[in-house]
C-alpha cells in the first residue's frame, strides 16, 4: 500500500502548455515578448541547435518555447514562478530554459553578429586614439550614456515606468564609439523611474 502511494506521488502530471505563437497576434506578441512572430522565430533560429532536446522525453521544451519563456521573463521581469504558471511548466524548468537560452545567445558567433566590441590590442589602441583626437581624453574605448525611450503605459507595474519628466519610458543605456556614431552596446531593460546611476 505504501509503495503504491509513493508511486502515485512520483508519477508526473503535465499541465497543458500554451502555444503563444498561434494564440497571440503580432501586436499582442510585441506587448508581451517585445518581438513579433517573425522576431521570435528569428531569435529561435539563432540558438535552435544549442537548445535542441538533450533527452528522449516527450515533454521536453521545444527551442521555440525556451526562447519564448526567456523573452517573457526579460520583457516583463516577472518572477520565474509566475512565468511557470503562465507557461504550464515547473519553476526549475523555467530556470533551466532561461539559463540555456541566455548561454546560447551569448555564444561568440551570436555575440559577434550583433556586437563588435574591440577585442585585440590593436583594435583597443585604435579606438583610444580616435577618442583622444575627439576630446583629448586618453584611454577611452567607448562612452556610455542613458536615454529614455517613450513607451505605451504597461498594464503591470505602470508607475515604475513613469520617468522624472512624467512620461512612460524605458531607461536605455547606450555605449558608442568615437566615430561614425556606431553603437557598441545597448541595455534596454530598466523602467523609466530607474536612475541613470543604477544602469549596468
Amino acid at each position: 500500500m505504501a509503495q503504491q502511494q509513493l508511486r502515485q506521488r512520483q508519477r508526473q502530471t503535465f499541465r497543458e502548455r500554451r502555444d503563444f505563437l498561434t494564440e497571440y497576434s503580432d501586436s499582442q506578441l510585441i506587448e508581451r515578448f517585445r518581438l513579433d512572430h517573425a522576431g521570435i522565430l528569428y531569435v529561435t533560429d539563432l540558438v535552435r541547435d544549442a537548445l535542441g532536446s538533450r533527452t528522449a522525453r516527450n515533454k521536453d521544451l521545444s527551442p521555440e518555447m525556451k526562447v519564448a519563456i526567456t523573452l517573457w521573463y526579460l520583457a516583463t521581469g516577472k518572477m520565474q514562478l509566475c512565468s511557470s504558471d503562465d507557461f504550464g511548466t515547473s519553476q526549475p524548468t523555467v530556470s533551466r530554459a532561461i539559463t540555456q537560452t541566455l548561454e546560447a545567445l551569448a555564444q561568440r558567433d551570436n555575440f559577434r553578429r550583433f556586437i563588435n566590441f574591440p577585442l585585440t590590442q590593436q583594435e583597443l589602441q585604435q579606438k583610444q586614439e580616435q577618442f583622444m583626437q575627439v576630446a583629448g581624453f586618453p584611454g577611452v574605448v567607448g562612452v556610455v550614456d542613458g536615454t529614455h525611450i517613450r513607451i505605451i503605459a504597461p498594464r503591470e507595474h505602470e508607475a515604475e515606468y513613469v520617468n522624472r519628466k512624467r512620461f512612460h519610458s524605458i531607461n536605455v543605456q547606450v555605449v558608442f564609439y568615437a566615430t561614425y556614431y556606431r553603437i557598441l552596446d545597448i541595455v534596454a531593460k530598466w523602467p523609466g523611474s530607474v536612475n541613470d546611476a543604477s544602469l549596468q
